[in-house]
């Protein structure tokens, strides 16, 4: 016999804010936090949450994902499943005002479980195993570089110094609240509370 309590499968790069708001007693979930690193392999994203809705077809889910695989939507309109509204990670954490004004502004985004793991996420998955070709593709591409503070850590000033270093542009520091981002997730989960309401 299955509980009724809903599962939260996350990108992990929401890992610390999802903590803090259980913490808080805001996010009554089953929590399960896949490796941020799989956003850089759609393929087998999809596979590994198709794997994990499939293993229990009676239970709900909700999905703190953006559409970061191609057959998101698809999986969202399931009817045991409800993902949080936004196309990305950022969308989803900050807002589409401010997520918007950043794209315009051209600004590289680094979220606090993305910054932790920064030589990483940039030397072993894209490939950048020096600060020349760091600095050439990011000022190429990127105008500015962004530190997304949400609050749950201290900023983590050393690895900024680093990554500013590594690319040869400041970081800037960006204090945002959770309050969009758990806004997002009420939202998403009023579909699953109305299927558990219908006793299905």
């Amino acid at each position: 016999m299955t509980d009724n309590k809903i599962k939260c499968l996350a990108c992990g790069v929401f890992k610390l804010e999802i903590e803090a708001l259980a913490s808080q007693g805001k996010l009554d979930c089953e929590i399960t936090v896949l490796n941020s690193m799989l956003h850089m392999k759609p393929v087998m994203l999809e596979q590994e949450m198709n794997r994990l809705i499939n293993e229990k077809p009676n239970d709900r889910f909700l999905l703190l994902y953006g559409d970061c695989h191609p057959h998101m939507h698809e999986m969202q309109n399931m009817e045991n499943v409800s993902k949080v509204a936004g196309i990305n990670c950022c969308d989803i954490l900050i807002g589409r005002e401010i997520y918007r004004q950043l794209q315009k502004e051209q600004a590289f985004v680094f979220f606090p479980e993305w910054t932790h793991r920064w030589k990483e996420v940039f030397s072993y998955e894209l490939g950048f195993t020096n600060s020349e070709l760091g600095q050439t593709f990011m000022k190429e591409y990127r105008k500015k570089l962004v530190y997304i503070d949400t609050g749950v850590i201290p900023v983590p000033t050393e690895t900024i110094q680093e990554i500013s270093g590594f690319f040869g542009m400041p970081v800037e520091i960006m204090p945002v609240s959770l309050d969009i981002f758990f806004q997002g997730i009420n939202n998403a989960l009023q579909k699953l509370k109305k299927h558990g309401n219908n006793g299905k």
